[in-house]
């Protein structure tokens, strides 16, 4: 799968039933050496549509599905 077909994925915890934006929203932290990515960095809305709050760090270990309109993760 390319990034460009990912970048438009919402960002759903499938925890606490939150939406974080899209991919496009997301920062990615990886290792430059090895490409591995370790975390994502997507807006915490905290229930505040469209309203950013804060950055929020999953580690890319939560994520359990990416699917054909989503990311889900589990948060921790």
């Amino acid at each position: 799968m390319l990034l460009s077909e990912i970048g438009d994925k919402e960002i759903v915890d499938i925890s606490k039933g939150s939406m974080h934006g899209r991919l496009w929203d997301a920062e990615m932290l990886f290792d430059e050496n090895t490409g591995i990515i370790h975390s994502l960095l997507v807006p915490d809305f905290q229930g505040v549509k469209n309203r950013f709050h804060e950055e929020l760090q999953l580690p890319w270990s939560s994520v359990i599905i990416i699917g054909e309109d989503v990311i889900i993760f589990r948060s921790r």
